[in-house]
């Protein structure tokens, strides 16, 4: 399976899991389930894109530039007040996962302290993360950064399955104590495991070149559905 396959999957997924979120009067729950196999796929092809691309820079401006674009019909859709301090979009999210992997090359390179330059790159990204409670939070950021530096395909894989648990983690506690919650919520975790079978069937080939597919999709499905939503109500 090439990267444009996964990447056809994952903006299909998003884009299903989004028109639930704004309309969920509308359709049914299981739109956000299906959405929960987009995240893992993007990190998993952009820690690929960091490792071979040419400038981890210029990748990194280009995802800050499409958090600060997205922002706005990303909070519209979203429900939230227009901030773009707080409940940020998956670009702020990418971007910072990014920014843990320049700072952990570039303390590698000029220390060689590789325990002490994973701690020094995960903790402040993390930590930001959740204070501008990005989407998918700290783990969103943490995931990104083992999918980069995990080279290993079999350890990448497993690493992912544990790291996309976390998110339910509120979610598995409450079923565990017995509390009464939706059955349709249950969904959620596997439709977000099912992304690791998925990215195992990946045979490292592109496929299709289109390089910018998901940076406009984004803010461009979401205004959209901004648009559409403020049409209906």
């Amino acid at each position: 399976m090439t990267a444009f396959t996964l990447k056809i999957i994952a903006l299909s997924a998003m884009l299903i899991d989004h028109i639930g979120v704004a309309f969920p009067e509308t359709v049914p729950f299981w739109f956000r389930a299906v959405g929960r196999l987009a995240f893992p796929i993007f990190v998993y092809l952009l820690a690929e894109g960091f490792r071979h691309t040419r400038s981890k820079e210029k990748l990194l401006m280009r995802l800050l530039v499409f958090a600060a674009i997205s922002e706005i019909p990303y909070d519209i859709v979203m429900g939230n007040t227009i901030n773009f301090a707080a409940d940020t979009n998956i670009f702020y999210t990418l971007f910072l996962g990014g920014v843990a992997i320049w700072l952990y090359e570039r303390l590698k390179t000029r220390y060689g302290w590789q325990t002490l330059a994973v701690l020094a790159a995960i903790l402040p990204t993390v930590m930001v993360a959740e204070s501008l409670t990005v989407d998918f939070g700290g783990f969103g950021v943490l995931l990104l950064f083992a999918m980069y530096a995990i080279i290993p395909k079999i350890p990448r894989l497993i690493v992912m399955s544990v790291l996309v648990l976390p998110q339910f983690m509120m979610l598995i506690m409450a079923y565990t104590l017995g509390m009464k919650i939706r059955w349709e919520y249950l969904l959620l975790i596997p439709f977000a495991l099912v992304t690791v079978p998925l990215v195992a069937l990946y045979d490292g080939e592109r496929g299709k070149k289109i390089k910018w597919l998901f940076y406009v999709v984004y803010p461009a499905h979401l205004a959209v559905l901004a648009v559409i939503a403020a049409m209906i109500n």
